[in-house]
């Protein structure tokens, strides 16, 4: 796994944190990156951290997200990294 290294604290408003770098392909970078895109979705409707949503219900959600791409599809996210190593 690559090496996260945090570059800020969670904002006002984020469960989830962005890092300075990731590895594309990699499972445990993947599973993060793309519960950091559905905390992005539930923000940009509204929903409170922590009122609405925990943690452990964004990993929840990314999870059918993360089996399929590694069964083979190709699916299109923003990596919550400064730098993405592929």
């Amino acid at each position: 796994m690559a090496s996260k290294k945090i570059t800020s604290k969670v904002g006002p408003g984020r469960l989830i944190q962005k890092v300075s770098q990731m590895g594309s392909g990699e499972l445990a970078d993947e599973y993060f990156a793309i519960a950091y895109n559905i905390e992005d979705a539930l923000l940009y409707s509204g929903a409170t951290p922590g009122e609405d949503y925990t943690r452990l219900d964004l990993f929840h959600l990314a999870q059918p997200f993360v089996l399929e791409k590694f069964k083979g599809g190709k699916m299109e996210y923003t990596y919550p990294a400064d730098r993405v190593m592929e």
